[in-house]
C-alpha cells in the first residue's frame, strides 16, 4: 500500500514538474505557428499588390499558397517554409525573384564546377585548370541519374524564365548535392558518382569523388583585363555593371582605344548592376548628329511604396509627358510608341503609364566619337542591367552582338520582410519590354551572331568566341564589314566559330542559397 502510494506521488510530482516545460513548448509552437501564418499573409499580400509579374503567366499561385497553409498547420520548420515560399515564387517568370533567410537542408556539395554549354553541361575542377577527366568535358549523370533528371528537380527553385536562364541556374544549383539527392530519393553518401562523356558521346567514364563540405564558387569568367590586343584592337572588359567599377573602367580604357581599328566589349558573365555604363559607352558610339535612341519601355506596379518617379532615379526612365525630354526625344518616343506592341497586355488599373529610356550623347568633354566597328561578347550569364546594356546597343550601326542569348531579366526589385520570421521576399516592381514587344524576362536578348564557347574555354583554354570577334574586326578592316556574317533580314549567323553543337543555335529565348554573393548583389536593380 505504502509502496503504491509512493509510486503514485512520484509520478504526480514528475508530471507536475513537466507541465511548465510542456506548456513552454506549446507556447513556443503557438508563437512559431502564428509567425509562419503571418509570413504567409505578408507573402500573398506582396504578390497580389506589389509584384509586377504576378499575372505575367498562368501559374496557380493561390492554389499553391492554400496548399502551403495546410502544411504550416501540420507543422513545418522556418527553413522548410522558406523553401516552400521560394518554390511558389518560382512558378512565375520573374528572374530576379527569390526568398532569402533560410538554409537548404543537406550538407554535402559537388566538389567541382558545372557550366551550361548549349543544352549540355561541362564539368571541371574548382581551380578551372582541367576537366574532371581528360578529353571528357561533358557531365551526363550524377549518382546514376541523368543530368536532365537533376535539372527537373532543381527547376522547383528556379523562376520559369528563358531556357538559357533555367539551364545556367541548373548548373549553379546542382552544387547543393545532398538537398537534391533528397528531392530525387537518391541515398546520401560521402562520395558522389559522376559519368563523363566526350564530344561525340560515345566515350564515357565514371568517377567516384569525395563530397565537398562547401560548394565551390564559379566566380566571373573570363578574368582578363581591358587592354589593346595584337592587331590594334581594343578590348574593354566589363565584369560588372556596378556604376563605380563599370563607369570607371570605361573612362580609364576608352582613351587607350582612340586609334584602334576596332573594339571588343566583353560583358560575358556580367550579371548586372546599374545602367550608367550603357549611357556612357553609347556616348562614345553615337555620332554628333545621331537622333535620340529609344530601345525599351516599361511600367511599374502602382503601390503606395512606389513613388511617382519610381523608375527615374536608378533606371533613367520617364513618362512620355515628362518635362525632362527635349523636343527631339519627345519625337523619338512618339515614333517608338506608335509601333510598339507588347506581348503581354498589362492588367488595367494595376500599372503606371509607360516609361521610356532614351539614349543620346552625354555632355562629357572627355567623350570622343568612336567610329570603328564594335563587337560585343555576351552569354547566358548576362542578366538584369546587362540585358539592358545589350538591348541598348543592339541595332546600333557599327555594333555586332556575338555569343549566346542573355538570360533575360529587368524588374527593379523590392525587398519585403515576411512577418516576424528571418525570411525576406524579393520581387520585381517593374515590367520591362524590348523594342520588339517581348519581355526581357522569359526571352533575353538575342545575339546577332551565335557562337558557343568550346569546353576548353571554361578551363583557361583558347577563347574561340573572342577569336571570332577579332577575326570579324580584321575582316571589317579589309572592307568586308564586322557584321558580314549576318544573314539578310537580320537573322543570326550560326555558321562560324563553332556556333553551338553542329552549328545550331542552342538557346534563344531558356534562392539566395546557391547563388554567388556577387551575382546576388548585381541582380538587386535590374
Amino acid at each position: 500500500m505504502r509502496r503504491g502510494l509512493f509510486a503514485f506521488l512520484s509520478l504526480t510530482t514528475l508530471a507536475c514538474s513537466l507541465l511548465p516545460e510542456r506548456a513552454a513548448a506549446q507556447a513556443d509552437r503557438a508563437r512559431e505557428l502564428a509567425a509562419q501564418n503571418e509570413a504567409l499573409v505578408d507573402f500573398k499580400k506582396a504578390l497580389d499588390e506589389r509584384w509586377s509579374y504576378r499575372h505575367a503567366n498562368h501559374a496557380d499561385f493561390d492554389g499553391a499558397i492554400a496548399a502551403l497553409r495546410k502544411k504550416i498547420a501540420a507543422g513545418i520548420s522556418i527553413d522548410g517554409l522558406g523553401v516552400e515560399l521560394h518554390e511558389i515564387l518560382a512558378l512565375g517568370i520573374d528572374g530576379h525573384s527569390l526568398v532569402s533567410g533560410y538554409t537548404l537542408p543537406g550538407v554535402g556539395h559537388l566538389p567541382f564546377l558545372v557550366e551550361a554549354r548549349g543544352e549540355r553541361f561541362v564539368a571541371f575542377n574548382a581551380e578551372r585548370t582541367a576537366f574532371l577527366a581528360d578529353g571528357l568535358p561533358y557531365l551526363t549523370k550524377i549518382d546514376g541519374r541523368r543530368v536532365a533528371d537533376w535539372c527537373r528537380a532543381v527547376a522547383a527553385l528556379v523562376p520559369k524564365g528563358s531556357p538559357q536562364y533555367m539551364r545556367r541556374h541548373c548548373a549553379n544549383r546542382l552544387r547543393d548535392l545532398d538537398y537534391w539527392r533528397g528531392a530525387l530519393g537518391v541515398p546520401k553518401a560521402d562520395r558522389v558518382e559522376v559519368e563523363l562523356a566526350g564530344a561525340g558521346g560515345k566515350t564515357r567514364r565514371t568517377l567516384r569523388l569525395p563530397v565537398a563540405p562547401s560548394a565551390p564558387s564559379p566566380g566571373t569568367w573570363p578574368r582578363t583585363p581591358s587592354r589593346v590586343l595584337d592587331g590594334s584592337i581594343g578590348y574593354l572588359r566589363l565584369a560588372s555593371m556596378g556604376k563605380a567599377s563599370s563607369v570607371g573602367e570605361i573612362k580609364r580604357a576608352m582613351p587607350l582605344f582612340r586609334d584602334t581599328m576596332g573594339l571588343v566589349v566583353d560583358v560575358r558573365d556580367n550579371t548586372g548592376g546599374e545602367r550608367d555604363a550603357l549611357r556612357l559607352l553609347y556616348s562614345y558610339l553615337a555620332g554628333p548628329g545621331d537622333p535620340p535612341r529609344v530601345f525599351t519601355t516599361g511600367a511599374y506596379r502602382l503601390h503606395e511604396a512606389h513613388k511617382e518617379d519610381h523608375l527615374a532615379e536608378n533606371h533613367f526612365m520617364y513618362r512620355a509627358s515628362a518635362k525632362a525630354w527635349t523636343e527631339a526625344e519627345r519625337g523619338a518616343i512618339a515614333a517608338f510608341a506608335r509601333t510598339f506592341e507588347p506581348e503581354w497586355r498589362l492588367p488595367k488599373g494595376q500599372f503606371s503609364d509607360w516609361h521610356y529610356m532614351v539614349l543620346g550623347r552625354l555632355p562629357d568633354p572627355d567623350v570622343y566619337h568612336y567610329e570603328k566597328p564594335v563587337v560585343v561578347l555576351m552569354n547566358a550569364k548576362c542578366f538584369s542591367a546587362t540585358d539592358i546594356f545589350l538591348a541598348g546597343l543592339k541595332g546600333v550601326k557599327q555594333v555586332t552582338l556575338l555569343g549566346t542569348p542573355s538570360s533575360g531579366g529587368s524588374a527593379f526589385t523590392q525587398d519585403v520582410a515576411l512577418g516576424a520570421t528571418p525570411l525576406v521576399l524579393r520581387i520585381g516592381s517593374m515590367v520591362s519590354f524590348q523594342a520588339d514587344g517581348r519581355l526581357f524576362d522569359r526571352h533575353g536578348v538575342a545575339p546577332d551572331v551565335v557562337v558557343e564557347p568550346t569546353p576548353e574555354y571554361f578551363i583557361g583554354g583558347p577563347d574561340n568566341v573572342l577569336a571570332e570577334a577579332v577575326a570579324r574586326l580584321v575582316r571589317a578592316k579589309r572592307g568586308h564589314g564586322a557584321d558580314s556574317g549576318r544573314s539578310p533580314g537580320g537573322q543570326v549567323d550560326r555558321s562560324r566559330g563553332g556556333g553551338g553543337e553542329n552549328g545550331r543555335n542552342q538557346g534563344e529565348g531558356r534562392g539566395v542559397e546557391g547563388r554567388d554573393p556577387v551575382e546576388q548583389r548585381h541582380q538587386q536593380s535590374g
